[in-house]
């Protein structure tokens, strides 16, 4: 029988271990981490992906949510971008919803699920020296870059976030709402909701983004705590992924900034990915091309919000706007699915059918429907169709 170890204890690291309990049952599996090492508390929205991995491989319903202070997340609401400030949801089709949930305690969740059923060994080791056929690393974020790609066009790099506790949640979606310095985001948990400013450090001050958030709590009637965290962060991804027997993923594989809640889809297309490679469907160099080619649509998602610019005419949205053109613009000549999709919203954005889902699949974490919504709602429609 042949090992797999999935190395770390983070969010990554749980969604691998369950994952490949589930489709790697020939394999014997193992889980190293360093106890001494707190997992992040990172990523706490999703996309369609968390529900559907949580029910396949430990039979999570709705009802379990409670469990690790989830809320229901219907899509995401957005306002202030584009010139003309449009507010708009961007929600999820009618018959599925996602999560939004507390990254620690589903962490925890998962670890009790599974302690009974596989090996756990708590030290401190790289990749590097672990005795496994496969090793899927979500060691954390890396300490040196010179394996990574480093996008200058995605505008943000730092956050400061703010727990605001409530007796109950007042909205089921996640804010994503454009401010002067940046961009908000809101999640709502069952005992507090989560505001975070993303901003540049290179023009703005954390005493700046400090006074304008006082907006977002006056706006949704919400009490700041003290609990608050504020760091800067790079935006990275691998240059390649996958590397003989080990795989990479969480901040061990990418980090891309929060918009559109990217990070758990991303993991699940590494963990599908290596489940090829590893049971010999695809090569190495295939594994690579497709991880390459989903962050370049993730990044092409995100530049989206930004290429409109917003209602703020400010030097933090003047140098967004320009970079993040630069790149649509690339796309719009470069990205073969890209510019299907925009060919077939040129016909008709207002009978968007389920077949043409099959001819446009899944391009990074969004179907046809969500660039029609965001295309309109963005106010892209002229520039784009």
């Amino acid at each position: 029988m042949k090992k797999l170890v999935v190395l770390g204890r983070g969010t990554a690291g749980a969604q691998a271990i369950i994952h490949f309990l589930k489709w790697m049952k020939d394999c014997e599996i193992e889980w190293h981490y360093d106890p001494n090492i707190n997992p992040q508390a990172v990523g706490e929205g999703s996309t369609l992906a968390l529900p559907k991995n949580l029910y396949n491989t430990l039979e999570f319903y709705h009802t379990d949510l409670e469990k690790i202070y989830g809320t229901p997340k219907y899509g995401v609401y957005k306002k202030n971008w584009g010139k003309t400030g449009n507010e708009f949801l961007h929600p999820f089709i009618g018959y599925a919803i996602s999560y939004h949930f507390n990254a620690v305690a589903l962490q925890n969740y998962i670890f009790d699920k599974v302690q009974a059923k596989i090996k756990i060994v708590e030290h401190n080791i790289s990749s590097d020296n672990i005795d496994a056929d496969f090793i899927m690393d979500c060691s954390g974020k890396p300490t040196n870059y010179d394996k990574f790609v480093m996008p200058d066009d995605i505008a943000v790099n730092s956050v400061h976030v703010t727990q605001c506790y409530w007796d109950y949640p007042r909205f089921f979606y996640t804010l994503a709402i454009a401010r002067p310095y940046g961009w908000v985001f809101g999640i709502p948990l069952t005992n507090r909701c989560s505001i975070g400013y993303m901003y540049n450090n290179q023009y703005n001050s954390l005493e700046e983004v400090k006074q304008d958030v006082l907006e977002i709590f006056k706006d949704y009637n919400l009490i700041p705590s003290t609990d608050t965290n504020t760091f800067s962060f790079k935006n990275y991804y691998r240059k390649r992924n996958f590397e003989g027997r080990i795989a990479y993923s969480g901040n061990a594989s990418f980090f891309l900034e929060p918009l559109e809640a990217t990070s758990i889809a991303f993991m699940d297309h590494i963990q599908r990915t290596a489940f090829d490679l590893w049971n010999s469907n695809i090569n190495v160099d295939q594994a690579n091309k497709y991880y390459t080619k989903y962050v370049e649509e993730l990044k092409t998602i995100i530049l989206l919000h930004y290429c409109n610019g917003s209602i703020f005419n400010t030097p933090f949205w003047r140098n967004a706007e320009e970079k993040s053109s630069e790149w649509i613009a690339n796309r719009t000549i470069t990205d073969l699915e890209f510019i299907k999709i925009l060919e077939v919203l040129k016909i008709d954005t207002t009978n968007i059918t389920s077949h043409l889902q099959d001819i446009l699949p899944e391009y990074g974490n969004w179907w046809l429907g969500s660039f029609k919504q965001n295309i309109i709602g963005l106010g892209l429609t002229n520039r784009l169709l």
